[in-house]
């Protein structure tokens, strides 16, 4: 039994006899009427009133003063470490109210009726993953009424592609936790992200709801060491992932050869027409799978950097980027803005120019600044901008500086 809990059963104590004494004289008077007038009955002579009553009066008082004196040390002693546990169990209850909320029907902590199963998008881990997604057509031919929906017009159909979803177990480090509460409420425009915050009028999350998430994903994230580490693996398995693509798609126009080489001789001209479709098709996406390996053989470690930490927000179509994807538009050229303004055509040097503008803009992406202040020449922040001094190392912030600077 804590100390708190004592308190309480005292005064629940005190009170039940207070109340009793009460009931009790109110009863006791009912019951026996004095047969005079309470006014007119003798009482105690001075002696007694001055010695005796005064002697155990003044005796309960010096009782009741040392309790006091005692108890209220103790309460100021006891109470901030009374406070810490209670801010402890609050905050150990947030995250569980949490991790309802962010588990998938894989997890143990899902519930169908509560979960919002950001865990299939994010990971389990919160280590990053992929949401579906439907692009809706852009092209001009598309604004006639007839080429709408079209199968003979493709690029006037929707496109379903994989978007990449990222990682939320290092996302402290980019964001502040008003910020990431921001990108809860209203979501990503656009983007799978939804919006989840009733301050949107369009999400189902009220302020503690949202707090809840928050404390939750601050439970899950790695160590800084941890988190600079992946990072710089990432550089080397994205130079690998081109050439996995690459004999991924090797191995699928040599399928598609072999499926047409052993088409049995009864098969119908539509039956031949199609697999010899699928050579076709597995021809141009191997040349395309060739010639993104040779771009990405080509690249600086700042242009690497760039592509897996800025240009899901500074070049249009890279967060569902997929060389092999020929339905799929390529995405514009790099740092041409999206989410995040256009980076190009020198364009940073304007913003941050010259030797101080250089440092300038490594501090812009490294700690960047709070929503409403002034960064570069008269830039404003919005608080959208990440920032990167958790995840990155001086020399590879400064890697991605140079290569924005030559865009």
């Amino acid at each position: 039994m804590n100390f708190r809990t004592v308190l309480i059963v005292i005064n629940i104590a005190a009170l039940a006899i207070i109340v009793g004494v009460v009931l009790y004289r109110v009863l006791s008077l009912r019951k026996n009427v004095e047969p005079t007038p309470a006014n007119l009955d003798p009482y105690l002579n001075d002696n007694d009133l001055e010695n005796r009553r005064l002697e155990r009066a003044l005796g309960w008082s010096l009782v009741f003063v040392l309790i006091t004196a005692l108890a209220l040390p103790l309460y100021f002693l006891v109470e901030p470490s009374r406070q810490v546990k209670a801010e402890d169990s609050f905050l150990e209850r947030s995250v569980e109210r949490g991790a309802v909320l962010f588990a998938n029907s894989q997890m143990p902590t899902y519930d169908s009726t509560k979960s919002l199963l950001c865990a299939n998008c994010h990971g389990a881990q919160g280590e990053g993953g992929a949401a579906p997604f439907v692009l809706q057509p852009e092209s001009d031919l598309c604004l006639v009424e007839q080429n709408k929906g079209n199968a003979d017009v493709p690029q006037c159909l929707p496109q379903q592609v994989s978007w990449t979803a990222p990682a939320v177990n290092s996302v402290l480090q980019r964001y502040s936790r008003g910020e990431i509460k921001h990108i809860l409420n209203y979501g990503r425009p656009g983007s799978p992200m939804p919006a989840w915050g009733i301050k949107s009028g369009k999400g189902v999350l009220n302020s503690q709801s949202i707090g809840d998430l928050v404390n939750y994903l601050a439970s899950i994230q790695i160590a800084d060491s941890e988190i600079k580490a992946i990072s710089t693996e990432a550089v080397g398995e994205y130079r690998d992932g081109a050439g996995e693509v690459v004999t991924n798609a090797q191995d699928s126009l040599a399928s598609a050869k072999q499926d047409l080489a052993e088409a049995p001789a009864s098969s119908s001209a539509s039956q031949l027409a199609s697999l010899q479709v699928s050579v076709t098709t597995a021809t141009a996406q191997l040349a395309a799978a060739e010639a993104y390996a040779t771009e990405v053989g080509g690249l600086s470690e700042g242009a690497i950097l760039f592509r897996l930490n800025c240009a899901r927000c500074h070049t249009k179509g890279w967060a569902y980027y997929d060389p092999t994807n020929l339905k799929v538009p390529a995405p514009s050229p790099q740092g041409s803005g999206a989410y995040g303004p256009s980076l190009r055509d020198g364009s940073t040097k304007i913003q941050f120019p010259g030797l101080a503008g250089e440092q300038g803009q490594f501090d812009w992406v490294a700690v960047g600044v709070p929503a409403n202040e002034a960064y570069g020449i008269r830039g404003i922040s919005s608080g959208r901008m990440p920032h990167f001094a958790g995840m990155l190392s001086e020399a590879q912030i400064k890697a991605i500086v140079a290569y924005e600077r030559n865009l």
